[in-house]
């Protein structure tokens, strides 16, 4: 007969092991609100269609997901309202900063992120004053493995985290996000060149912010005039690595 402690274990296994297929459905479901149907999440999770069944309802019970007439997921109000006070108030934190990123940069877009979950969450953005100009909607999550912000967002992780994301790519892309990491740790800041949008290049830099979230601030342009103002991109974001906003 098991004991108690051991019952005690096997409880807290299983507990934890909710919380982390539970965590996963919520990445999936924020990375492609108001797409994915059951069955969708069933199979990205690798559960059977009775336990995805269980996991989904029971988000949908406590606020942490919704479900439209169509069975198609997004995230709940109660969960919205946890990150949209938490990305409100550091996008106060961090304006001033990122303003002086656009004025040093000539007038370029300039994106504050938060890293949530697998992916980058925009919380706050500098729009280009040039015709030409890279622009992305505030709200929207970006993939971490081909974005500068991505990138600089992984290199704050310690190297068990950072692993555990980069492990769910491709071999060839998570050998090559791996140096990339590695390299990113070493320099400070992340280059996304043409990956995420084909004409697009960004420079990005993360770190450690109030409340031990990882915040990143990215700069991207046109590639043409990227190129051009790299080392002035990249000046900007050291002296904004530098601002005392990223005290804990």
């Amino acid at each position: 007969m098991p004991s108690s402690g051991e019952n005690l274990s096997t409880g807290r296994d299983e507990g934890i092991q909710v919380l982390r297929r539970a965590a996963a459905a919520l990445d999936e479901i924020a990375a492609e609100p108001g797409r994915l149907r059951l069955v969708d999440l069933g199979e990205r999770l690798g559960l059977a269609k009775s336990t995805a069944r269980r996991l989904l309802v029971g988000l949908v019970e406590v606020g942490l997901a919704s479900v439209d007439p169509q069975g198609r997921f997004s995230l709940g109000d109660r969960l919205l309202g946890f990150g949209n006070s938490d990305g409100a108030h550091i996008a106060a934190i961090f304006r001033p900063t990122i303003e002086r990123v656009a004025r040093a940069t000539d007038g370029e877009t300039v994106d504050l992120s938060i890293l949530r979950g697998q992916r980058m969450w925009f919380v706050d953005q500098i729009e280009s004053s040039h015709r030409l100009r890279a622009v992305s909607a505030v709200g929207v999550r970006f993939p971490l493995d081909s974005t500068a912000n991505g990138k600089a967002a992984l290199a704050t992780l310690d190297h068990a985290d950072a692993e555990a994301v980069i492990s769910r790519c491709d071999p060839d892309v998570g050998d090559r996000l791996r140096a990339e990491v590695s390299e990113i740790r070493c320099t400070g800041v992340a280059f996304d060149r043409d990956e995420h949008t084909p004409g697009i290049s960004a420079a990005a830099i993360a770190r450690r912010a109030v409340g031990d979230n990882v915040v990143a601030i990215s700069v991207p342009a046109p590639t043409e005039r990227f190129l051009e103002k790299e080392q002035r991109i990249v000046a900007a974001l050291r002296a904004a690595a530098e601002s005392p906003v990223w005290a804990r």
